[in-house]
């Protein structure tokens, strides 16, 4: 059986997993530490998305010169599996970003948002355009949850630790912190999944991975009405699977 190492280089974790070739079924997944796992000697290539900058794709690449197998750094493209980059230059649009969309497409092959909610929270318009045809019409990215939580104690007196909870009706610094993070974060989701409702002329799934999608969904879920909402745990992940089985 062959087997493809997909790994997703973050902004705080370098999330990675084991893939049959064929189907794309995740065999085995975890978070890279300091040791390299041992299921990495399972696969036969390699296919990694880094947003983190060159330390950390100096530490893959030490990791990964054990392993002696064919390693492809992938970019952002024109086009890929389906979707078209509306970006004007492509390669700029971050290749997270692009692999997620490309694997939201690829799962439900509907006009969809697709919302990554991690360290930045960024919020990506596909919009089908025909039969297995999509494009990325634009998006946005601004301080996830916690970055938002975090800026705000650090430039603000008085705020303190963050240890509030998501309430309805804040009656603390800390829970008004929290809810306003996660209000900030659905508002920008509720306001693009209008937009492009109105533009598509139809009620629009939002796609949601990230480590702050679990947070995000309940509030979600019980304002927003009108909309399905789908998580997704290992969307670049498997958006990398495409796009291997695509690449030459």
């Amino acid at each position: 059986m062959s087997c493809l190492l997909a790994i997703d280089a973050g902004n705080t974790r370098t999330k990675w997993a084991v893939l049959q070739y064929e189907t794309g079924e995740i065999l085995q997944r975890g978070v890279l530490n300091d040791d390299m796992p041992a299921e990495w000697a399972l696969c036969e290539r390699v296919a990694v998305a880094n947003v983190a900058g060159p330390n950390r794709q100096a530490l893959l690449e030490a990791h990964l010169k054990l392993l002696g197998l064919p390693v492809r750094w992938h970019a952002s493209t024109l086009h890929a599996c389906g979707v078209s980059n509306g970006y004007a230059i492509p390669a700029q649009l971050g290749v997270d970003r692009w692999a997620a969309m490309i694997a939201a497409w690829q799962h439900y092959q509907r006009s969809c948002l697709v919302v990554n909610a991690g360290t930045a929270l960024t919020v990506d318009m596909i919009e089908s355009t025909a039969p297995g045809q999509a494009c990325f019409l634009g998006g946005i990215i601004m301080p996830g949850i916690r970055l938002m939580q975090e800026s705000l104690a650090n430039a603000a007196a008085n705020i303190g630790a963050m240890h509030g909870v998501f309430r309805d009706f804040p009656l603390s610094t800390q829970d008004a912190v929290c809810s306003g993070s996660l209000h900030a974060g659905a508002g920008a989701i509720n306001n693009l999944l209008t937009l492009l409702g109105e533009r598509c002329g139809e009620a629009i799934p939002c796609i949601l991975s990230g480590g702050d999608a679990f947070a995000l969904l309940p509030l979600l879920q019980k304002h927003i009405l009108h909309s399905e909402f789908c998580l997704e745990e290992n969307l670049v992940l498997q958006g990398l699977w495409y796009m291997e089985r695509e690449s030459p």
